[in-house]
């Protein structure tokens, strides 16, 4: 008969907290380092967080040519623009920074105007008016026709353009729709840079509000989060389990944020995601461990609470790198087949099961031993049956 095979000893004697001081002092240093990380170089922030345009497009022939895609859209001049496969190799996201308005993007739609009407025509700022309005020059006087096909070469509406019998008119906006208009414009100059080789599948832009509010609303989910699980622990538990948890937690999401920073990792909303799944994947890892040095507190009162935590560890070690190593299979197929697009999620997986997994072992745990826990201060265990004698008959 076969005997099972086990990759990792379900007996185990090591001495995890015996090492608690260098553990302490390496994760506080590394979190200390990360948190001046964040305030010197700071994150890469994506469009998500910092503002700008995504254009999907499918190619018609074949694969999309990254190398060509890059070398026309380098000349349009709308500033910095990325580009990843995205699902497959004839689908291309290509990300552009938001626009500023002024010259530069009315020189953009210049060009934009010429290419559609032809040489003659000209854009350049006005000046009074409502603010942000573009005066208009053109080689012939205008009518109602020309009016009208300058409003669609230029991404405006019709009314937008002021009416008038002579050489030149104006686009009637302020600087707050002039700063819209703007995204317009480069969405127009690369959907044209692209040409008919590709379908434009979708397009979006995110503004400079949205993404300070997706940030504030991200960091409070965050901060939320960990201090609902903590609640939740101390409820379940005693306090200093609860403040071990969220130590560790802590210490998971600042390496990971430091993980980001150091790699240069895109920060968008899929690493936002991680950063909670982290948060999650940690704490039941520590709970296990948790409810073991509960048990263990009941059944060795006489035993030292660091002999009894290594006890703890020990006897759940097995289980906790067997699910870290699943947990870290899926990620890493997840990372070599998902696609660029997850690469923010799947990379700070990897790094925060490793990490969450330390931390569930030496920072969770260690914390306990500072923190007084004693076997007398546990509260009563609430699933345990009493015991009754039988009555006689």
């Amino acid at each position: 008969m076969w005997k099972p095979l086990r990759l990792i000893p379900t007996k185990t004697n090591f001495d995890f907290l015996g090492k608690r001081i260098p553990a302490l002092v390496l994760s506080t240093a590394i979190n200390i380092a990360s948190l001046i990380l964040v305030f010197t170089v700071g994150f890469n922030f994506g469009i998500d967080f910092l503002g700008g345009i995504a254009i999907e497009a499918r190619s018609t022939k074949g694969p999309a040519d990254l190398a060509a895609i890059r070398t026309t859209t380098a000349a349009l001049g709308v500033g910095e623009v990325t580009l990843q496969e995205f699902g497959n190799a004839e689908t291309v996201l290509v990300r552009v920074q938001r626009q500023d308005a002024g010259p530069a993007c009315v020189a953009n739609a210049g060009k934009l105007l010429s290419a559609a009407l032809g040489q003659g025509w000209s854009l350049r700022p006005a000046t009074g008016g409502l603010g942000g309005e573009i005066e208009v020059g053109s080689p012939q006087p205008l009518n109602d026709e020309r009016r009208v096909a300058v409003a669609r070469a230029i991404a405006v509406n019709d009314g937008q353009v002021a009416r008038g019998t002579g050489a030149s008119t104006r686009v009637l906006m302020t600087p707050e729709q002039q700063a819209e208009w703007c995204q317009q414009v480069a969405i127009r100059l690369v959907t044209a840079a692209l040409g008919t080789n590709y379908d434009i599948r979708r397009t979006e832009t995110v503004g400079p509000k949205i993404g300070a509010e997706l940030m504030r609303s991200g960091i409070i989910a965050v901060i939320v989060t960990m201090f609902g699980i903590a609640a939740y622990v101390w409820f379940r538990y005693e306090w200093q389990f609860a403040v071990g948890a969220l130590v560790a937690l802590t210490h998971d999401v600042l390496t990971t944020v430091g993980f980001f920073i150091i790699t240069q990792l895109e920060f968008n909303l899929t690493a936002l995601a991680a950063l909670l799944t982290i948060a999650g994947y940690s704490i039941n890892d520590t709970v296990v461990v948790f409810d073991r040095v509960r048990e263990n507190m009941r059944r060795y009162k006489k035993m030292s609470l660091v002999d009894m935590l290594n006890v703890s560890v020990n006897e759940t070690l097995s289980r906790t790198l067997m699910t870290s190593g699943t947990v870290l299979f899926a990620m890493i197929a997840l990372a070599l087949f998902g696609g660029p697009v997850l690469h923010s999620f799947s990379y700070a997986m990897l790094w925060g099961v490793i990490v969450g997994t330390y931390s569930s072992i030496w920072i969770a745990n260690a914390s306990l031993v500072y923190l007084n826990l004693r076997p007398e201060r546990l509260r009563p265990d609430d699933d345990a049956k009493p015991t009754t004698t039988p009555a006689r008959p």
